[in-house]
């Protein structure tokens, strides 16, 4: 059993980013894993100041003073890690990319509490078209740099040309959620 952490970089909290996490949760719960979702767009999040200043105090890793203390309690918990997100200008939304950015801090207090410690990460992308290989292609390298498991990522294209009043489940979420804490579901 993992203890999963879905960091959600929708700033609308019904819709697609949404449903895929529901389908993911749905999957993962049903092998015993628990999961925590946090809603970034509740949170008050600061973008990073690259001041490299961090890391001084574990209780607040960073030196900005904001909601971004919740997220470091909460990852440092968690075994693994899925970023969700609509698919922004072929990125992560900025939500997110704030979150990213400022989990340096964690590094800077002790290298292990970010890089390695046998995490795992996992992407889900909510794209309006069909083009999300440049956010794939960061997300592999971050687990790379990170010396991450990569656990996978799943997709739902297209969404443009849906309802959001009836957003169907997303079987390839729901998939990885099920996948992401067996061993033949890891690719290096």
């Amino acid at each position: 059993m993992s203890n999963i952490l879905v960091l959600n970089g929708s700033a609308r909290v019904d819709a697609f980013t949404a449903a895929m996490i529901k389908s993911f949760r749905k999957g993962a719960e049903k092998g015993g894993n628990t999961v925590r979702v946090l809603e970034l767009s509740r949170l008050h999040i600061h973008s990073c100041i690259g001041c490299l200043k961090g890391g001084k105090d574990r209780a607040h890793p960073c030196v900005q003073r904001d909601d971004m203390d919740i997220v470091y309690e909460e990852f440092r918990k968690a075994d693994t890690i899925v970023f969700a997100t609509p698919l922004f200008f072929w990125d992560y939304s900025g939500l997110l990319k704030n979150v990213i950015d400022r989990l340096w801090a964690l590094a800077e207090y002790e290298r292990s509490e970010l890089i390695g410690k046998g995490r795992g990460g996992a992407l889900l992308v909510a794209a309006g078209g069909s083009h999300p290989e440049l956010i794939y292609g960061h997300f592999d390298y971050m687990m790379k740099r990170l010396a991450w498991k990569n656990l996978g990522k799943a997709a739902m294209l297209h969404t443009d040309d849906m309802d959001m009043k009836d957003i169907p489940e997303c079987e390839e979420a729901r998939a990885l959620g099920e996948a992401v804490c067996q061993t033949d579901s890891v690719q290096y």
